[in-house]
């Protein structure tokens, strides 16, 4: 299960939140607590799915097809029913629903506004629901939010024991169900989502910069919503008055370097990014977004000419190699590996990786940056025809955005 608990990202802008944060980190220090958080899960999860093959197998021999039938729609109904409580929840306890991910593989067709992104794919199995919270009390409205998901699912899971459990198939979906609610109150968050679990019975006791971080979380998506029109007087105004509040907040950074990205001012985006290295208070998720962002920045200014190739390139790869290691999703790295690609003069990997980045996408700024990343390949290539038909669909996403705007600008003169 996916949440969001920070803002859209804007491109440039890596991370899909610096508002998901906790206790301290230092890379080494911290990575052990939490790579034994995302083991545990693992195991829990594994131990699960085999007692629940075992008891169907064990249980009714001569019915275990009927039965592992029964198991795998358990397994999604179970899925979809937890995301399903979470757009219940969000309606009801009026938190924002940014993005809405139905099914798997290719986009078969997508719906992009300034506030939320619907994406249809080709195999629609499976649901993916990010949450935002806009308005204050923010920790109560994402527990409430949970709550809500985890009684929704609870209750159909109690259903299905009562009416189906009496068949071999039934009793695989009562099972597989089980386990997937089971696995979802398994308190864990990473940089790739955090479960319902954790909402319930962690958020709820924290304390010190994290709640503040959460409690920031409306300011800072005034922010991502004014970028998302292209506003960015606004949206400079709101993050100065963010940062001057809470100076050493990551959300509050995060604003200032979205900012700046926009403003295509990247060399100071990157040396803002590059003082919070050094922070101990961080911990490995938190660090894994800023090693996220710190590559994402690096780019930029490569590509913008702020920075010398020769300087940055090798701290970017590292950079970025250091966010996977820490747990940052990989597939959100594809937009800047396409830069960086491209910046070693590869442009059929920086389609490739640009594609991914443009499938993957969670707002409508990430997919124009996306595609004006594969315009710019494409001219690379010397197939400026190509270049013109991608760039219409990254103008109509976002015309004005700085990436989108340079990219046409060089084509015409082209």
């Amino acid at each position: 299960m996916r949440r969001k608990s920070g803002y859209a990202t804007p491109p440039g802008m890596t991370s899909p939140s610096w508002s998901r944060v906790r206790a301290r980190l230092d890379p080494a220090a911290g990575a052990g607590n939490r790579g034994r958080a995302a083991r545990v899960s693992t195991l829990v999860w594994k131990v699960l799915a085999a007692l629940v093959v075992i008891g169907l197998v064990v249980r009714e021999p001569g019915a275990w097809a009927a039965s592992l039938v029964g198991a795998a729609c358990g397994l999604l109904a179970g899925m979809a029913l937890l995301q399903l409580g979470l757009l219940a929840g969000a309606a009801v306890w009026r938190v924002r629903v940014s993005s809405l991910v139905i099914g798997v593989g290719g986009e078969v067709r997508t719906w992009n506004s300034p506030r939320r992104r619907v994406v249809l794919r080709n195999v629609p199995l499976i649901l993916s629901v990010g949450l935002t919270s806009v308005r204050a009390p923010v920790r109560r409205r994402l527990w409430l939010t949970s709550l809500t998901s985890v009684l929704i699912t609870g209750l159909a899971v109690a259903a299905t024991w009562v009416l189906l459990a009496g068949s071999p198939l039934g009793r695989g979906v009562a099972l597989a169900s089980s386990a997937v609610l089971l696995h979802g109150l398994l308190p864990r968050r990473g940089a790739g989502g955090t479960s319902a679990g954790w909402f319930l019975f962690r958020l709820p006791r924290l304390t010190g910069r994290v709640v503040e971080e959460y409690e920031a979380t409306p300011m800072v998506n005034e922010v991502s919503d004014a970028l998302a029109v292209g506003d960015l007087d606004r949206a400079e105004r709101v993050a100065a008055e963010l940062v001057a509040t809470h100076p050493t907040l990551l959300v509050a950074i995060g604003s200032q370097v979205a900012v700046l990205t926009m403003r295509t001012r990247y060399a100071e985006a990157l040396h803002l990014v590059s003082k919070l290295v050094g922070r101990t208070d961080l911990d490995q998720r938190d660090m894994a977004f800023v090693m996220a962002e710190m590559a994402s920045s690096t780019a930029n200014a490569m590509e913008a000419g702020q920075l010398p190739v020769e300087v940055g390139m090798g701290a970017a790869r590292r950079a970025a190699d250091g966010a996977v290691q820490l747990g940052y999703p990989k597939y959100r790295c594809t937009g800047t590996l396409a830069q960086l690609a491209l910046l070693e003069q590869e442009p059929d990997r920086a389609i490739e990786l640009a594609t991914q980045a443009k499938h993957t996408s969670e707002s409508a700024l990430g997919r124009a940056d996306a595609l004006a990343t594969i315009a710019r390949a494409q001219m690379a290539a010397g197939d400026n025809a190509a270049a013109r038909r991608t760039l219409t669909e990254a103008r109509a996403l976002a015309e004005w955005l700085p990436r989108v705007a340079e990219t046409a600008a060089r084509l015409s003169i082209s």
